[in-house]
């Protein structure tokens, strides 16, 4: 209901507040592009790429978001959150993040707490600034590898210390803040001047795959581990798939060449 409320105030926004500025039509026809996405996906080294993005960081990525809020609810100590929480902010910010039980006890909601948005509202000019200068690619993998270490901590939460889950969600935040704008911008870096655009679209293909992929395979999993009553295990194989993904990727530029800056 929230998100419903949230898209009709932007739509109201939009109509009434926001004109669109003047710009020349571009005279290319749908045909015109669809062809030109086929032409860019015929270079079976980029098509590769985009396929190994989608199955080693996106299907990760996004199994993080699938899993997370559940897990929480499920499977850690939620009043002791809201005790960790308490102790550090106060009652009230705890309040707006918790909910009273039938037995009287305040307990964190998984859902308020299983996302990355406030660290990257908080962090990312700073991490992108200190990173702009880096080179893309090996800055995508040191991302990888602070958010496998997050996935690690997320589940030693479990076995350990609840309020870990804190840090677990932060790391891979920086992670993501990290990992997710690289390779966006080493995608657009690698197309041929005039054709960025579409080689971002283009890009979205990784994004389905790991998508449609996360909710098939880490979700399955997470039933079967927590039937077990490890349900931890679902977050270090996790980590090890995207330590896998380091290795794949940088195979991959051993094998086949690193994508070189193209040229109008």
């Amino acid at each position: 209901m929230a998100a419903a409320v949230a898209v009709v105030v932007m739509l109201l926004v939009t109509i009434f507040f926001y004109e669109e500025p003047p710009r020349e039509t571009e005279g290319v026809t749908l045909g015109r592009k669809l062809k030109d996405i086929v032409e860019t996906l015929l270079d079976l080294k980029f098509a590769a790429f985009l396929v190994l993005l989608g199955l080693f960081f996106w299907l990760p990525f996004w199994s993080f978001f699938n899993l997370c809020a559940l897990y929480v609810d499920s499977d850690l100590d939620t009043a002791r959150l809201y005790e960790a929480l308490a102790g550090v902010f106060g009652t009230g910010f705890a309040g707006l993040l918790s909910q009273q039980g039938e037995d009287g006890v305040r307990r964190v909601l998984g859902e308020t707490i299983s996302h990355t948005g406030y660290i990257i509202m908080l962090l990312q000019v700073f991490v992108s600034s200190y990173l702009e200068k880096k080179k893309a690619l090996p800055s995508f993998m040191v991302g990888l590898a602070v958010a496998a270490v997050g996935f690690l901590v997320l589940g030693y939460a479990r076995v350990s210390l609840a309020p870990l889950v804190f840090l677990g969600i932060f790391l891979f935040g920086v992670g993501e803040m990290i990992a997710s704008p690289r390779i966006q911008e080493y995608i657009t870096w690698i197309a041929p001047k005039e054709k960025a655009g579409l080689y971002m679209g283009t890009n979205f293909l990784a994004v389905c795959i790991g998508g449609f992929s996360s909710g098939l395979t880490y979700t399955t999993l997470y039933g079967y581990v927590k039937d077990l009553g490890h349900a931890e295990y679902v977050w270090y194989v996790l980590a090890a798939h995207f330590l896998l993904a380091i290795v794949v990727l940088n195979v991959f530029v051993k094998l086949f060449g690193e994508f070189r800056e193209q040229e109008a």
